[in-house]
């Protein structure tokens, strides 16, 4: 798993860097987590990086908060996507990012 410390804005990110789903509309273990030593809410954009389609956004995640389980948006035939997850903290009473922070990850549809 992911959970890297990221100075810039200090957003802490954390989650399943190879998530795995049985098919294209079955939720899948994302394990996303805005860990608590985070200040702001969170939004999780994932993104392929063949095709830069988005194939996952999350709602805002409160602090301490995670998304265990989530299906895509998009949905992908059986493979292996190398993707980029960006998290972007969320001013709770504005909206406006006030940040951001990527990983990559793969994701793997089974069928």
């Amino acid at each position: 798993g992911l959970n890297e410390k990221v100075e810039d804005g200090m957003i802490n990110i954390s989650m399943n860097t190879s998530p795995i789903f049985a098919n294209g509309t079955s939720t899948g273990n994302l394990m996303i987590v805005n860990e608590t030593v985070n200040r702001y809410p969170q939004v999780v954009e994932i993104t392929r990086s063949d095709t830069q389609e988005v194939i996952y956004k999350s709602g805002a995640i409160p602090v301490g908060k995670k998304i265990e389980e989530a299906k895509l948006d998009v949905d992908l035939p059986a493979g292996t996507y190398e993707c980029t997850a960006m998290f972007y903290n969320v001013n709770p009473d504005t909206g406006e990012y006030l940040g951001c922070a990527g990983a990559v990850i793969t994701v793997t549809v089974l069928e």
